[in-house]
């Protein structure tokens, strides 16, 4: 096997959130540095006690640090999705609630930073959920952050409708300014929107075809936090399954050639009343002062992605 790639995760832990932290610890091709914890899907202090809990579920016996972050965006009030990972964020089924005390004293914004000078051109970084520490991170020691590998971010939405209001992704609307200060900043991001993640969906029927192959445990916990998140896209979507965003974003990390990009100039709509946290992507011919543009993921190689997924999760 090739070198580990160090990796943080940046989470606002929903339900898949934590299959995506599953997916990441699992796979040997990554060295989970750390987990770090920003308000989105609920509140950060939900979102930390939620990974300290996919950590104890798994049984994750390597040190690894999990620092709180930041509550609320960087000029706005907090926008939550209760309605899709439920209240506690993992579809309150009370599985985080209790959990281990490994929780790092730190901010995560410093555990960030310490990566990266730790890590340099080694590091990846995983943002699943708004950019607001990313952000900070980067307002505060931009050279750090210059040196890393890559910033892979789930979030936007190109040329599919969005799913906070009718054109924008739900971590890009939450906290537009971060993520245009991440998007317009030169570093070299990776963008993981909501054009390429709606292609791939998980039926229930999946999961419940696992029930006599799998480790129990494990396949409850999944089945049991996954349950509401389906069943909003079941009322909303029409489909008795779920999307899996951040899963995709973890596997591009993994395994670069799943998804094909174009680099391009982004920016984020952060004055609309109706478009805020819209995502803008500029034709090849505009350029800015920039070296360094986002990639922007298109295309996913659907089969192998949820290859990779089913072989992760179950292993």
């Amino acid at each position: 096997m090739s070198k580990q790639i160090p990796v943080v995760i940046d989470t606002d832990t929903g339900v898949d959130d934590a299959l995506a932290l599953i997916i990441a610890l699992k796979s040997p091709e990554l060295l989970i540095h750390a987990v770090t914890t920003v308000a989105g899907n609920v509140e950060v202090e939900k979102c930390t006690r939620n990974v300290l809990a996919v950590l104890d579920r798994i049984g994750y016996a390597m040190p690894v640090v999990v620092a709180q972050g930041a509550g609320k965006p960087l000029r706005r009030e907090l926008v939550t999705a209760r309605d899709v990972h439920g209240r506690d964020g993992l579809g309150d089924r009370s599985l985080s609630r209790r959990v281990s005390k490994r929780r790092h004293a730190a901010h995560a914004v410093e555990v960030l930073l310490e990566a990266c000078e730790r890590y340099g051109r080694e590091l990846a970084i995983i943002a699943l959920g708004p950019l607001t520490n990313v952000a900070l991170a980067w307002k505060r020691n931009p050279r750090a952050l210059r040196n890393v590998r890559s910033i892979v971010t789930m979030g936007g939405a190109f040329r599919v409708a969005g799913n906070t209001g009718p054109v924008a992704e739900f971590n890009y609307y939450v906290d537009p300014e971060a993520a245009r200060i991440v998007l317009r900043s030169g570093l070299p991001v990776v963008v993981v929107p909501l054009d390429v993640t709606e292609q791939v969906v998980l039926f229930r029927s999946e999961l419940t075809g696992r029930a006599s192959s799998v480790d129990r445990a494990l396949l409850d916990f999944v089945s049991d936090a996954t349950a509401h998140y389906m069943e909003y896209h079941s009322r909303s979507e029409g489909f008795d399954g779920c999307y899996l965003h951040d899963p995709i974003a973890v596997a591009a990390v993994i395994d670069p050639s799943m998804v094909t990009t174009r680099e391009v100039l982004v920016d984020v709509e952060t004055q609309g009343t109706l478009t805020r946290g819209m995502t803008l992507a500029y034709p090849r011919e505009q350029r800015s002062g920039r070296k360094t543009h986002p990639h922007v993921a298109h295309r996913i190689d659907r089969e192998r992605f949820l290859s990779l997924f089913h072989e992760r999760l179950w292993r």
